[in-house]
């Protein structure tokens, strides 16, 4: 019952699961693919004083189509401006325009969607989580059907590579031993982000809150859009959070919409930073402040899944382990396929021996 329900779900979503091993593994390599695609991107200096994006900040906020900016990083030293549609543009320390990206506009956009929403929007985004979770089903029974009554090293010493049935099952058995802690997290982180808000729910229920979080404060004055001075904002935030990098800003898109900006603390994982930061757009004064070492602990537990996801924590052997488990999926794939596909052969040659001849 078990090899059955392993192998249907192999035929079933295994391509899949490994087009999304594959596209995540190049997508860790995002940004140094994007600098040797456009050398535009290539060669930008360092901004040492954050508020000096004040003007870029001040001229992108009169046009209502950006919906927020996202600040330089080690990797990635350009600012990058996001439209509401997702377009690109991506500016120097100088404030010059380098690039702009359209949607599905290079390969790497295309890989992204696909990874992300299998290329069919919110609808892609809901599938892929569900391959998410068969996969986790997949990997267990896997694990179920391989489990020895007694351990040997002979369960872990691999033959001649050759197209044999014993040959094919033992080399599929350890390289999925082998991949299966990493392509179990990836899976599971994958599945609780497209189901984030189910996943904490749970987590909630699983790790209450003592008691409840500071809601931010309103703002109750009204401060035409135009009229922010993201110069003296980006002074402010720095000011109250000189620790924290600052990594992505909102625009505003209402009179009575405070500035908010999201930080990142020096030890926290996620690259984009899960602490709150907002000011008043008349003077700047801090409205709400949420650093994210303060938040619930679901929320910080939830907080770990992107970056475990995209290997922003663990260094250069982490995310050179997350690329050879990307890439060695397919091996993982076509061995069991051939396994599976010779073994049914080889039922259906004995099933056809054996039966009565009819004269």
């Amino acid at each position: 019952m078990v090899s059955r329900l392993h192998r249907y779900l192999s035929w079933l979503i295994g391509i899949w699961l490994v087009l999304l091993c594959v596209s995540g593994a190049v997508l860790l390599y995002k940004n140094p693919l994007l600098r040797w695609q456009y050398p535009q991107l290539q060669h930008i200096q360092p901004v040492a004083d954050i508020s000096s994006w004040g003007p870029l900040l001040n001229q992108l906020q009169q046009d209502p189509q950006f919906r927020y900016v996202k600040f330089p990083e080690a990797d990635a030293l350009w600012l990058e401006a996001v439209t509401f549609d997702n377009q690109r543009y991506y500016y120097d320390g100088q404030h010059q325009l380098l690039l702009i990206r359209e949607v599905r506009s290079d390969w790497l956009d295309w890989l992204y969607d696909f990874h992300l929403n299998l290329l069919s929007g919110d609808k892609g985004h809901t599938v892929s989580g569900f391959i998410g979770l068969f996969s986790l089903l997949l990997l267990l029974t896997g694990l179920w059907q391989w489990w020895p009554r007694r351990f040997s090293r002979r369960l872990f010493k691999l033959p001649v590579l050759n197209s044999s049935m014993r040959s094919l099952r033992q080399y599929h058995s350890v390289l999925a031993l082998l991949l299966l802690p990493l392509v179990l997290l990836t899976a599971a982180t994958g599945a609780m982000m497209v189901f984030g808000q189910q996943t904490q729910t749970v987590l909630n229920r699983l790790l209450p809150q003592a008691q409840p979080a500071p809601q931010p404060v309103a703002v109750t004055d009204s401060v035409p859009v135009m009229a922010t001075n993201w110069t003296a904002a980006l002074q402010s935030a720095r000011q109250h959070w000189p620790e924290q990098a600052l990594r992505l800003v909102s625009f505003r898109r209402e009179a009575t919409a405070p500035i908010s900006f999201r930080a990142k603390a020096v030890a926290e994982w996620h690259p984009n930073g899960r602490g709150i930061l907002q000011l008043h757009p008349a003077d700047n004064r801090v409205l709400y402040a949420m650093p994210a070492a303060d938040l619930a602990t679901a929320e910080r537990l939830r907080n770990t899944f992107y970056p475990l996801h995209i290997a922003s924590i663990g260094g250069v052997l982490y995310k050179l382990a997350l690329l050879l488990t990307g890439l060695f999926s397919l091996m993982l794939l076509l061995l069991g396929l051939i396994y599976s596909w010779r073994r049914l052969k080889a039922r259906s040659a004995r099933h056809g021996a054996y039966q009565k001849p009819v004269y």
